[in-house]
C-alpha cells in the first residue's frame, strides 16, 4: 500500500524552484532573445505576471477544494465526463512534460560533460535516480530540497 507522504508548503516550493530554474537557465534566454532582441528586458516583466496568475489560480483552487486533487476538483467543475477528459489531458501533459524534461537533461549532460556516452544511458540513469526517490517518498525529496536549493541559490549569487 502507498503512503500518503505529507510535505510543508517550503518543500514544495524548494521542490519546484530546481525545475523552474533549470529550465530557465537552459532554454529561456536563447528562446527570448531570438523573438525578442532588445526588448528582451520585458520577458522577465510579462513571464512574472503570467507566473503570479497562475499561482493565484492555483491557490484559490486550493482553497476552494481542499484536500482534493487537480483532477477531482475538475470533475466538480466541468462535470463526470468532462471533468475526467481534462483530467485525461492533464496526465497527458505531465507525461509529455517528463519526456521533454528528461530529454533536455540528457541533451544537456552529453553535450557538456559526458561526449562520448550515449544518450539513452544518461537518460536511464537518470530515470533509475528518479524511481529510487519515488520509491523512497515525497518526504525525503522535499528533505533532500531543502538542503540542496540553499546552496545551490548560494552558488547562483556568487555567480
Amino acid at each position: 500500500m502507498i503512503e500518503k507522504g505529507k510535505i510543508s508548503a517550503a518543500q514544495m516550493g524548494m521542490m519546484m524552484y530546481p525545475t523552474i530554474i533549470a529550465t530557465a537557465v537552459l532554454l529561456v534566454p536563447a528562446i527570448t532573445a531570438r523573438h525578442a532582441k532588445q526588448d528582451m528586458w520585458l520577458s522577465p516583466l510579462w513571464a512574472s505576471f503570467v507566473g503570479f496568475l497562475t499561482v493565484y489560480i492555483a491557490v484559490r483552487l486550493h482553497q476552494f477544494y481542499p484536500q482534493k486533487t487537480l483532477i477531482e476538483y475538475s470533475e466538480d467543475i466541468l462535470g463526470k465526463f468532462l471533468g475526467k477528459a481534462v483530467g485525461l489531458i492533464f496526465l497527458f501533459f505531465y507525461l509529455h512534460a517528463s519526456g521533454l524534461i528528461l530529454r533536455e537533461y540528457g541533451e544537456f549532460v552529453v553535450g557538456n560533460f559526458l561526449f562520448h556516452t550515449p544518450l539513452v544511458v544518461v537518460m536511464g540513469s537518470m530515470i533509475l535516480v528518479c524511481s529510487f526517490a519515488v520509491r523512497g517518498g515525497v518526504e525525503v525529496i522535499g528533505r533532500l530540497a531543502e538542503l540542496s536549493v540553499p546552496v545551490v541559490v548560494m552558488f547562483i549569487l556568487i555567480i
